[in-house]
C-alpha cells in the first residue's frame, strides 16, 4: 500500500512539473518508461521469490 501511494505521488509530481513547464515531455516520457520497467521487474522478482518459498511444499 505504501509503495502504491509513493509511486502515485511521484507520478503526480512529475505531471505537475510538466504542466508548470519545469521539465519537458521527453524527460517525462523517459521517467515513465524507466519507472514502469522497474515496477514490472520488481513485481516479477517478488513473484519468483514468493514462488521459490512455496516450492519445497510441493
Amino acid at each position: 500500500m505504501i509503495t502504491v501511494m509513493g509511486t502515485s505521488m511521484v507520478l503526480f509530481t512529475v505531471i505537475y512539473a510538466e504542466k508548470k513547464g519545469w521539465v519537458d515531455k521527453s524527460k517525462v516520457r523517459m521517467i515513465m518508461h524507466v519507472g514502469m520497467n522497474i515496477g514490472i521487474m520488481g513485481s516479477l522478482l517478488y513473484f519468483l521469490y514468493t514462488l521459490s518459498s512455496f516450492l519445497p511444499f510441493l
